[in-house]
């Protein structure tokens, strides 16, 4: 049984050049008859009550008082006593009245799309906020009561150096939040950095500034769980460890998928489509090859790996015993450890991930 719950909003205050994900700027009147239309999704779906719910875009942030509080006090009610509920913000939207929203319905966990702490590195990426509006959105939330913040950061792109990703981690250290993201720079198709025919960085130069990142933030009590996630002891996000454990999970907005009863499900990324209530969900029913598969790529981005006792129960042991053949020359080659019952990547391992997961496929 699903037990997260995954929430779309698409709407935006402006768009940024590398964002790939279903989004339009913000209009009020299309935000309410959009919210219709998800509370109506929200009820197909037959949810009971669940630990984790996730509401990302777009910007959520981006809506005003009122929808947001519609948003929030049809969302509490689906959440077991030991929750998590998180929200995705930007920091020039994310306003003081916002955050008490926020923690009037019960939000524990904000993440702020920081992206960078410098001025010309936020104007290349399209930001429209400054250090020092993160600096003050961490202290309202944190005055609100919601201390369980993390910053996402962009790096490996055109023009950004060392020193400058040392001195943006500074400021976010100095920040004293539990847990930071860090992602490469990815340029999707059709997107404006795209259009203008703006590359990404080459393979070597986004390795070593990956390897810079993980190296500071572990030298200042952070633990790398998944590949693009870093923490304090046991602040990991709950929700996202049910992606990267392959565990089945709700969805509902625009573009929104969802993982149940072994089919993978993905709504429609018409807008009107959506707001006339037609979610168009096309379906993928997971073959015991995509579940294999779906399971490594997922589990082996987990710094801490996966037990093959709890592999074992999924796909028996013959497969087990395969797995086990196929992984000897990555063990030997120092891309992948066993250790007792458990089999993870190493460091090295994980930045050689693609080819890790080739030679087990």
């Amino acid at each position: 049984m699903a037990d997260s719950l995954y929430i779309h909003i698409p709407f935006c205050n402006h768009i940024c050049p590398y964002c790939d994900f279903p989004k339009v700027i913000y209009n009020p009147q299309w935000a309410f008859s959009y919210l219709d239309a998800l509370f109506s999704e929200i009820e197909s779906l037959g949810i009971d009550k669940v630990k984790t719910i996730y509401i990302g875009g777009g910007t959520p942030s981006s809506l005003n008082l009122e929808c947001l509080e519609a948003l929030l006090r049809k969302l509490g009610p689906l959440l077991k006593e030991d929750y998590e509920f998180s929200l995705e913000a930007n920091p020039d939207s994310l306003t003081k009245e916002k955050i008490e929203l926020l923690a009037k319905y019960g939000v524990n966990r904000v993440s702020l799309g920081v992206q960078s702490t410098i001025k010309k590195n936020l104007d290349f990426l399209g930001r429209k906020h400054s250090f020092n509006d993160v600096k003050q959105c961490v202290s309202n939330l944190k005055e609100a009561g919601i201390a369980n913040i993390n910053c996402d950061l962009i790096y490996a792109y055109k023009g950004l150096t060392i020193e400058e990703i040392d001195k943006t981690l500074d400021d976010i250290l100095s920040l004293e939040i539990p847990h930071i993201s860090a992602y490469s720079l990815i340029l999707e198709k059709g997107t404006v950095f795209d259009i203008k025919g703006i590359k990404e960085e080459n393979e070597d130069e986004c390795a070593s500034e990956y390897e810079f990142i993980l190296n500071k933030l572990r030298s200042n009590g952070y633990k790398r769980y998944e590949f693009s996630s870093f923490c304090k002891p046991n602040r990991q996000c709950i929700h996202n460890l049910t992606y990267w454990k392959n565990k089945e999970y709700y969805a509902a907005g625009l573009g929104a998928s969802s993982y149940i009863n072994n089919i993978r499900y993905k709504n429609t990324l018409n807008l009107n489509s959506y707001l006339k209530k037609e979610y168009d969900r096309s379906e993928e029913v997971v073959t015991p090859k995509d579940l294999y598969e779906y399971f490594l790529l997922t589990n082996l981005r987990l710094e801490d790996g996966f037990s093959l006792d709890g592999f074992e129960s999924i796909f028996g042991k013959q497969k087990t015993s395969d797995l086990l053949n196929k992984a000897n020359s990555l063990l030997k080659d120092g891309l992948l450890l066993q250790e007792k019952n458990i089999l993870r990547c190493s460091d090295r391992g994980l930045l050689l991930l693609d080819q890790v997961l080739i030679n087990l496929f």
